[in-house]
């Protein structure tokens, strides 16, 4: 009896601080090369999925943790014509490029190529 309501309090206790999953991380080189694979600059990365471009650096530096969305949202990229139907979710999502103002509203429905840029694109 008494180890039943031992293992019943035990049970009861809540560990407040312990997240339910664990995931195995991506580090910055799986994330280069998955980028290579894809042909997807980091910057298209960025623009497509509402990430800071300097996030994806630290991210490609190991410099902090690859949040595990990333994995999963890569892995629907290799999915035929994921890649495509993301940039044209990304183009009609985007409404205004602080950057190119002169593009002006959905800057890239109008011809604006989400994947265009360079690694300075912040």
């Amino acid at each position: 009896m008494t180890q039943i309501v031992s293992m019943l309090v035990g049970a009861a206790l809540p560990r407040t601080n312990m997240p339910r999953f664990e995931y195995s991380r991506m580090n910055g080189t799986e994330l280069h090369e998955t980028f290579t694979e894809l042909g997807m600059p980091p910057y298209g990365f960025a623009r497509i999925f509402g990430v800071k471009p300097d996030t994806v650096k630290k991210w490609l530096r190991d410099q902090q943790d690859i949040p595990p969305w990333v994995y999963v949202a890569l892995s629907l990229l290799y999915v035929d014509g994921a890649l495509g139907a993301a940039r044209k979710a990304a183009a009609e999502h985007i409404k205004f490029d602080n950057k190119r103002p002169a593009a002006g509203e959905f800057p890239y429905l109008n011809g604006g190529d989400l994947l265009e840029g360079s690694d300075d694109d912040d």
